[in-house]
């Protein structure tokens, strides 16, 4: 359901995690939480909002779309995608201007793409390359329709260009591009519009046509579960509809952005990641099942209280990018961790002295501060606010 899927974000991935599972109890005082409060507050899902809408909707695909490295082992080289639809319109780069501008009359309520190659741009012999989005439309008839005419003015862009069938899928739209060697394919698969780019060394039209016929097979089995209701609208789409940034203490503005305020689930971080598949199979196989970004905070559901806490004594061990050493915990507080780093991180644009790692429940959060005595209250805060209501 729309309404029951959480999804997260990239900000997190380049930052150092550190988390310590201890007892949740509180060893007596009064916590200082500073000027922070601890009761969240879903505001930001309650008006309708076309610039979150689409954000999310765009996100909720992300966690369906199939890796390059799930068609060919070779694809290990990101060459672009993300988020390509937003309130002023649809920017997917891998379509022409005319393709977009034949999808936006349909209804555009999400977009998320992915592309990768064997190699970098510009180096070696001819390359194998794919791209793949997902498009979601208002409605089913709307995505047969947009696809249909996407497919049209892509084909009219060249008069050598020539149709193309690919048996196991008889709705697609595909054709041979002999100027760039290479096969364009779009399909509307319910209320979504797969569309499928490939090129591979010495092609032929064949081999082009099995690369595509596996992507859609794919593509469509990792589309299982999406929910496809029809969005008329898509300023009513939540954007955490599981309740992930509401345990995250507020700390900037709650505007929907992939680094600073977005709940993923663990293969669209993934597809955002330089590596989609290390990342998901890291996070998932640590029993991370969603995950969010609030600005300097991030949040982990973990699949039970086990997981989190086996989950903290691991990457307690592996500060990732920066050198952390321990300083004082929160006064009573036993469920926090905390930690000075000794060097900067050279990945991190933001400065992130202080950092400290809470485990409540099935919960793990992680905060950043650049002054001691702030991190201890957002610390304290952030426990409280993770055993807020289920």
């Amino acid at each position: 359901m729309r309404l029951r899927s959480g999804r997260w974000c990239t900000a997190g991935m380049g930052a150092a995690v550190l988390v310590l599972a201890a007892a949740c109890g509180n060893d007596g005082g009064a916590p200082d939480y500073g000027p922070y409060a601890i009761h969240g507050d879903d505001d930001f899902d309650r008006q309708p909002s076309r610039i979150r809408g689409i954000f999310a909707e765009s996100v909720r695909l992300a966690d369906h779309i199939v890796f390059a490295t799930d068609i060919d082992p070779d694809l290990t080289t990101v060459r672009g995608g993300g988020i390509s639809a937003d309130d002023r319109g649809f920017h997917e780069n891998a379509l022409s201007p005319q393709q977009r501008a034949a999808a936006r009359p349909f209804g555009v309520a999400g977009s998320f793409g992915i592309a990768a190659a064997n190699r970098p741009a510009g180096d070696g012999p001819p390359q194998k390359y794919l791209a793949v989005s997902l498009t979601a439309f208002r409605d089913e008839r709307s995505a047969t329709a947009a696809a249909a005419e996407m497919a049209r003015v892509d084909f009219e862009a060249s008069p050598d260009n020539a149709p193309v069938g690919v048996d196991a899928f008889p709705a697609a739209l595909s054709h041979w591009r002999p100027g760039v060697p290479s096969l364009g394919s779009l399909m509307a698969w319910k209320n979504v519009v797969i569309r499928v780019y490939a090129e591979l060394p010495d092609p032929d039209p064949g081999r082009l046509v099995d690369m595509v016929t596996t992507t859609y097979r794919k593509q469509v089995a990792g589309l299982a579960g999406f929910d496809t209701a029809p969005v008329p609208d898509p300023a009513t789409v939540a954007l955490d509809p599981d309740g992930l940034l509401i345990r995250l203490v507020r700390t900037g503005d709650p505007l929907a952005d992939p680094k600073t305020f977005a709940a993923f689930g663990v293969r669209a971080y993934s597809a955002l990641s330089p590596e989609p598949p290390h990342t998901f199979s890291k996070y998932s196989g640590s029993g991370v099942t969603t995950l969010a970004v609030s600005h300097n905070k991030y949040l982990y559901r973990m699949r039970d209280s086990k997981a989190a806490a086996q989950y903290g004594r691991d990457l307690a061990a592996d500060p990732e990018n920066s050198e952390y050493t321990w300083m004082r915990n929160v006064r009573g507080l036993t469920a926090a961790t905390c930690s000075q780093a000794t060097r900067p991180d050279p990945k991190s644009v933001q400065a992130r002295r202080y950092r400290c790692v809470v485990v409540r429940d099935g919960y793990v959060a992680v905060v950043y501060s650049n002054t001691e005595t702030d991190v201890r209250q957002l610390a304290a805060a952030q426990y409280t606010i993770m055993g807020g209501p289920r």
